[in-house]
């Protein structure tokens, strides 16, 4: 998709590679709080590999998937790449211990798609596996969330979020907010920061293209709450 191939071209600041590589620090630090013995994981929409770089430093063996040929092909560092639309996902059931998605779920485009997506993600994990995301809080980002990205199409809040994970069975739920690398307590004054961050006067970044433009608005985004949500099989 041409979208996605624009995100593939548009190379991060050294700031934003080092708040990107905090940030999977983080989330591989939760999945390892409640599932201390990972072996295998999952990844869809893998990005620049911020948290496929942890899963090798733990010498996991891990598996992505995109839909995005060259975003793949900017990871050849990766062995096991798998080009696919999901849902549904290319893999066998009970495969996994760990299924995870960061800045997916929201793409998908309404609540059927949403359950088809983790239901998937949970036949493919093994009995007491993790499902996890981590998604924008759209209590939190108003009408950014729909400015933000243009494929945003499933609005994502914790509340939402724990329901659909209940629906499909998954158990010991648990939801932690963020706001870019900070977690607690700290991820609401981050949050306080995103929010005041004026971006008015670009028109609430209107241009893309303007390397300014895209910064500002992306550093207002990063701060904005999001959070990740945990469920076991």
């Amino acid at each position: 998709m041409p979208f996605y191939d624009n995100f593939s071209a548009i190379q991060p600041t050294g700031l934003g590679s080092q708040m990107a590589r905090r940030i999977a620090i983080n989330q591989m630090n939760l999945i390892l709080k409640h599932h201390s013995k990972v072996r295998d994981v999952l990844e869809l929409g893998p990005g620049r590999g911020p948290f496929a770089g942890q899963c090798q430093q733990r010498q996991l063996t891990y598996t992505c998937a995109d839909i995005s040929a060259r975003l793949l092909s900017d990871l050849k560092q990766l062995p096991r790449r798998v080009q696919a639309l999901v849902p549904p996902l290319p893999f066998a059931s009970n495969q996994f211990d760990v299924s995870f998605a960061a800045n997916f779920l929201e793409h998908m485009l309404d609540f059927r798609q949403a359950y088809d997506l983790v239901d998937e993600m949970n036949r493919v994990v093994r009995p007491g596996g993790l499902v996890c995301h981590c998604v924008p809080n759209v209590m939190e980002w108003g009408l950014q969330f729909w400015n933000g990205d243009y494929t945003h199409s499933f609005p994502t809040t914790p509340r939402r979020a724990a329901q659909l994970y209940l629906d499909l069975g998954l158990r010991d739920i648990a939801i932690y907010p963020f706001s870019g690398p900070w977690m607690g307590p700290l991820a609401h004054f981050g949050n306080l920061i995103g929010k005041m961050m004026p971006v008015w006067f670009t028109g609430h970044g209107a241009m893309p293209t303007s390397k300014f433009t895209k910064a500002l608005y992306s550093a207002k985004t990063t701060f904005l709450a999001s959070f990740m949500i945990i469920g076991r099989k």
